[in-house]
């Protein structure tokens, strides 16, 4: 059972039904072999979807906030991990 900080996210409270299909297990224990990081947007998206069909995991995802000519910028990001015994695309690497 979750806690009510757990479930906490920018000040809202998250439902539970949002946290079905999500696997909590420590970060070693899903053999990962390779990490990637990618933006969000645009073409990063499109990679990112391409690599979560080919059987890598979403690991995070975050917010990277950066200056940029004297402007604060925010930029959607996502961490990505390679599973020893991923699913693969016949074909393709």
């Amino acid at each position: 059972m979750r806690s009510e900080l757990d479930k906490k996210r920018h000040g809202e409270i998250i439902p539970d039904e949002a946290f079905q299909g999500l696997v909590e297990m420590p970060l070693w224990g899903l053999d990962i072999v390779e990490l990637t990081g990618h933006n969000l947007e645009a073409h990063g998206r499109e990679e990112v979807n391409r690599l979560l069909q080919s059987g890598w995991l979403l690991l995070h995802i975050y917010t990277l906030k950066y200056p940029e000519d004297s402007v604060w910028r925010e930029r959607p990001m996502a961490i990505l991990g390679r599973p020893r015994n991923r699913r693969e695309e016949p074909g393709k690497e």
